[in-house]
């Protein structure tokens, strides 16, 4: 399995050399997630952004042993503030335009929601928001033509604009272009009540038929588009809500099951953890070389 890293969750770092080399320690060839100005504050302003200080930069993870996989350019498409949103579309467009320094074509964002900080709001499920956010991708593709460069998508369950599989698929089959894929998360794309049963109770583990059957519906739709995996975990809090946010050995899926169904759908892809802890990164790499 290619397991890689989102630079950020390992720290922040004042230089990309200082980055690349923390990152050495843990693997010696690396894919990584990067959101330049989450993992080095004092970087540029995207609208700085040159060819040259772009190359540099990816030449130094490489000395490293570090690649992209992804570039994190993370905006919210359906802000509603119609200034504010094209700000962030040109932030991504920025991206695009500069996937060959980076030596990654895969330009990846959550999928917004109405309110500016991304967080729930009911009225995002509307089909006026999706018919923006489709505006909105159909702006970016255009870009991501011009570059030989992806529009990388990623769902989140009841928050965002794209909150299912089902939803997902629909992006993807209204433009039916090679130039729009997908970060799939299975932690993001969980209900928020936490996996069902096959009887459709929830229980605070679920089981591994669960786990399994939960993850096979979303490959049947998303499998072909899937260009890298988020791997993290979650728990259910007192009140039967999920935490989405822990580590990968830290919450109650299994991830044996969701690994073997990848190998199953022939899914050979960067998996990249999110939300990892340094302290116990090393222990979460050797578990993985057991499964």
């Amino acid at each position: 399995m290619d397991i890689g890293f989102r630079a950020h969750d390992i720290g922040k770092f004042q230089t990309v050399e200082e980055l690349a080399k923390t990152i050495e320690t843990y693997k010696k060839e690396s894919k990584i997630q990067l959101a330049l100005n989450k993992v080095i504050p004092t970087s540029p302003k995207y609208t700085e952004y040159t060819e040259d200080y772009i190359t540099g930069v990816r030449d130094t993870l490489k000395k490293h042993g570090v690649s992209v996989a992804i570039v994190g350019c993370y905006i919210n498409p359906v802000h509603p503030d119609e200034s504010e949103r094209n700000e962030h579309l040109s932030r991504f467009e920025k991206s695009l335009e500069l996937n060959k320094a980076f030596g990654c074509p895969y330009v990846a964002t959550e999928t917004g929601s109405c309110n500016p900080d991304c967080s729930y709001n009911p009225e995002t499920s509307e089909e006026k928001i999706f018919t923006i956010f489709l505006k909105s991708v159909e702006r970016l593709l255009k870009k991501a033509e011009e570059h030989d460069a992806y529009v990388t998508l990623e769902a989140v369950a009841r928050k965002n604009t794209i909150s299912s599989a089902e939803r997902m698929r629909r992006v993807m089959d209204t433009f039916k272009s090679d130039h729009i894929k997908v970060i799939y998360d299975p932690i993001n794309l969980t209900s928020w009540q936490g996996i069902e049963e096959l009887d459709g109770s929830v229980r605070t583990t679920p089981s591994h038929e669960a786990v399994k059957h939960k993850v096979r519906h979303d490959l049947d739709l998303l499998a072909p588009y899937i260009v890298a995996i988020h791997a993290k975990n979650y728990v259910l809090d007192q009140s039967g809500w999920k935490i989405g946010d822990r580590p990968l050995m830290e919450g109650v899926v299994d991830w044996a099951d969701i690994f073997s169904l990848l190998r199953e759908y022939k899914i050979d892809v960067p998996i990249l953890l999110e939300n990892l802890k340094p302290s116990t990164l090393k222990e979460t790499l050797a578990y993985l070389d057991t499964i």
